[in-house]
């Protein structure tokens, strides 16, 4: 079912499409208007994949992205942990600005709001989201099928996503059954349906003859700790073992965590390849441009000492996921356009998620059909040329489940301030110096402070304001 959606939005005058429109058909063609897959894991780590330093788990594929093309080493997420860092990537908003600035099942995007995906689809190429949504449940007008995408399939609802063998996935706004799950059975693995569909949509917009735009918000590695067997079976017996039981009620817990967190990792990474591999053969590698990325840090709470610790997964950094310390936003960044793209280059441009809507329209000729965003392309970093801007500051925020400011970070050059709670001191580090940011030197720079101040005052607008959604429980996915 391919539900109706609204009418395109006119966001610009016309003097200014106008020349617009001229500077990016030069910019389109010289492009030859390129396929954009686009790969995000789920609270993968920039620690966990063998490119920033990975040793115990291996990611060949992830790491041949890195080889063939660009790495990045200062890339932050737009926030802190799942919803809002989506939020930021679609609508290339800051958390100060975007709709979602929290999770929570009553949180989501509105008619109002504009994705990449609808500039996209508006410049026409073909769109497809497979994975885990976070914007919008159904009922909601923020369900990604009213939000530009022409098909979806996966999960809509976080809570959903939790699951990885659940009764039934969403195919667009219907549910795609999976009744070998039901009666608890470990039959079908989510992500595996949901890569295959994924898949079949590059399979089929390759021979159609538009761009198309796959966004693959993968569900690995984020818990529930559970993975099919041929995975984890070359980890197995390598570390001591450790039982983890979740939890959460109804959720599955890990009778060895080490190997089969490792094996989620790695079964990440070969569907990596099979991606990588399909474009080959597929003939469309040299016109399509791959970017990786994570949504936030590792796993904190119950799995801190694996997600975290056992694997290195914040790289040594401070922090983890819920938090804006560097190791709760600092992400894997690697993009791949062979013959586009120097292999093996790495850059230390600073950017973050709000960058990626001008990034995906700048490629695709789209620019004057964006709305206003707090974003920068980095096309010109990609491709080696000259005129890259740069971000005076980078701004985040996490609103608490009243809609009041619950932490607030900024990034000033070198400097980098954090408030980690409604009640918390405001620290400052000097990340030139001091990366792991273990000396907070708030009281010997007022003026640096001072600064930080204005910036939070200007950047910082109001949330939105929610009605209340029903709860959700793994009796509503899993039976």
């Amino acid at each position: 079912m391919t539900p109706t959606l609204r009418p395109r939005r006119n966001f610009f005058h016309f003097g200014f499409w106008a020349i617009a429109v001229l500077a990016n058909l030069t910019f389109a063609a010289d492009l030859a208007r390129p396929n954009i897959v686009f790969i995000l894991a789920d609270d993968l780590g920039v620690g966990h994949v063998g490119a920033y330093g990975q040793r115990k788990i291996k990611t060949p594929h992830i790491d041949a992205l890195a080889a063939e093309g660009m790495k990045f080493t200062r890339f932050y997420s737009g926030a802190n942990v799942c919803a809002p860092a989506r939020s930021t990537l679609m609508t290339g908003l800051h958390t100060g600005h975007t709709p979602v600035r929290n999770n929570g099942l009553d949180r989501h995007l509105y008619d109002a709001d504009v994705t990449v995906a609808e500039v996209l689809k508006d410049a026409g190429y073909a769109t497809g989201g497979f994975g885990k949504w976070g914007l919008g449940r159904i009922g909601t007008p923020g369900v990604a099928v009213r939000q530009g995408f022409d098909v979806w399939f996966g999960q809509y609802s976080q809570t959903h996503a939790h699951f990885y063998y659940p009764y039934f996935l969403m195919n667009n706004l219907e549910r795609f059954a999976l009744p070998m799950n039901e009666g608890h059975r470990r039959a079908r693995y989510a992500q595996d349906e949901i890569h295959e569909h994924a898949m079949k949509f590059i399979s089929k917009q390759a021979g159609a003859g538009r761009p198309f735009f796959a966004y693959l918000p993968y569900i690995l590695p984020h818990v529930e700790l559970t993975c099919p067997e041929d995975s984890w079976e070359d980890y197995k017996g390598r570390w001591p073992k450790v039982v983890r039981p979740d939890p959460r009620p109804g959720y599955i817990g890990s009778e060895d965590a080490n190997p089969e967190f490792a094996g989620m990792v790695a079964r990440l990474d070969a569907q990596v390849g099979q991606i990588i591999a399909l474009l080959r053969t597929l003939k469309i590698d040299g016109n399509t441009i791959v970017f990786f990325t994570s949504d936030n840090g590792p796993q904190p709470g119950p799995w801190k000492d694996i997600f975290v610790d056992f694997f290195d997964g914040a790289a040594g950094l401070r922090g983890a996921k819920t938090n804006f310390y560097e190791g709760g936003i600092r992400e894997p960044m690697i993009v791949r356009w062979p013959g586009r793209i120097k292999p093996g280059s790495v850059s230390d441009h600073l950017g973050y998620f709000p960058d990626v809507m001008a990034t995906l329209a700048e490629l695709a000729g789209a620019t004057a059909r964006t709305p206003p965003t707090d974003g920068l392309s980095f096309v010109p970093t990609l491709l080696g040329r000259p005129g890259q801007k740069q971000h005076e500051f980078l701004y985040w925020e996490a609103a608490a489940t009243n809609q009041t400011t619950s932490q607030q970070a900024v990034r000033w050059g070198d400097w980098k301030a954090i408030k980690d709670g409604p009640k918390k001191a405001w620290e400052l580090y000097d990340l030139k110096s001091d990366e792991k940011e273990t000396t907070n030197v708030a009281d010997r720079h007022p003026d640096v402070m001072k600064r930080i101040a204005a910036i939070i005052a200007q950047e910082h607008t109001p949330e939105r304001k929610y009605g209340a959604a029903p709860k959700e429980s793994a009796a509503d996915y899993v039976k």
